[in-house]
């Protein structure tokens, strides 16, 4: 298995977790530790819509861009504005800052970056911070879920900079970004070409969107299919975004996982479980062989920290906080 991929998804997955906390991660994880520290890191804010950092190999000079995923916690309003990142419907967004008018990528997906390039640590935005990379420096892109649509978007805009840096791209479990003219940016004599690496696992139905939707309708079968209203559903999304001519980047890696024997009886809540486990970053870790993340996220909404490590502000009877977690 690749050691970048393994590297990379573990980035990925740290940025769910809490940022003052990721310093530490780095300082500590085997796969990050001793080299890698944070260079850039958003500040934290109360309604953490989008979220990413950069962090710098300390001994080759290096540095990967980790772009975060849907925020996890449901309960929070920022949850709710990042899933509308996802969402592929709607008139799509001419990538402006191209050079092809007929590129172009879903609304969600230029609302999302451009609420992650907005991203400030109090003195400098996540754009500015990108900008001073030197062109010469080596850099990779990466993220999981709505942070693996957007790894290809920010390595597009990079090279379209003043810096022109060319970044390597490993994207985990994301999304179609845009149409075919679009993904020509990354095709053959571009500065991308061959640099886009999609990590995805065959069961998981999220990066089968939006290109192949209609593939995911016989997942899980014969359970849990989720039925009837499932497989409707699926007909009938990707009934609407044959019309969008959504169109995958890069050279995809699939990695094969297996259904877990349902733990419930109602077969739409044990479909959405297993998608939730299978589209989970530990999931992905571990079929990459990569050692787990210091934290959890359980049952997608909420980050905990592992075995013996307390979290550094606990919840204290309100809900309105930055990162909601829970001590084990």
């Amino acid at each position: 298995m690749d050691e970048y991929a393994q590297l990379l998804m573990t980035l990925a997955g740290m940025a769910y977790g809490q940022p003052s906390d990721i310093p530490g991660y780095l300082a500590k994880h085997p796969l990050t530790s001793p080299d890698w520290s944070i260079h850039w890191i958003a500040a934290e804010v109360e309604l953490p819509i989008a979220f990413a950092f950069i962090a710098r190999n300390e001994r080759t000079g290096g540095y990967a861009v980790a772009i975060r995923g849907t925020y996890p916690n449901p309960l929070s309003p920022a949850y709710w504005d990042d899933a509308s990142f996802d969402n592929p419907t709607g008139p799509m967004h001419p990538w402006s800052v191209g050079n092809d008018s007929a590129a172009k990528v879903s609304a969600g997906t230029w609302a999302a970056f451009q609420a992650v390039i907005a991203l400030s640590d109090g003195s400098m935005s996540f754009a500015q911070a990108l900008r001073a990379i030197g062109p010469d420096a080596v850099v990779y892109v990466t993220g999981h879920s709505l942070g693996g649509t957007l790894a290809p978007v920010i390595a597009l805009w990079l090279t379209e900079q003043p810096n022109k840096v060319v970044a390597d791209v490993y994207a985990f479990a994301g999304m179609t970004p845009g149409n075919r003219a679009f993904a020509n940016l990354f095709a053959t004599g571009s500065p991308l070409a061959k640099r886009v690496r999609r990590y995805n696992n065959d069961l998981d139905t999220v990066p089968y969107g939006w290109d192949r939707v209609w593939a995911t309708r016989n997942f899980y079968s014969p359970h849990p299919s989720g039925g009837l209203i499932v497989k409707i559903l699926i007909a009938l999304m990707a009934l609407r975004l044959k019309f969008y001519g959504f169109a995958a980047i890069g050279t995809e890696h699939v990695l094969h996982s297996s259904i877990q024997q349902p733990a419930v009886k109602y077969e739409l809540v044990a479909y959405v479980l297993e998608n939730l486990r299978q589209h989970m970053p530990a999931n992905y870790l571990a079929l990459l062989g990569a050692p787990p993340l210091p934290f959890t996220l359980d049952f997608g909404s909420v980050v905990s920290p592992r075995a013996n490590e307390q979290p550094s502000n606990l919840l204290s009877g309100r809900l309105r906080t930055i990162y909601l977690r829970k001590a084990n």
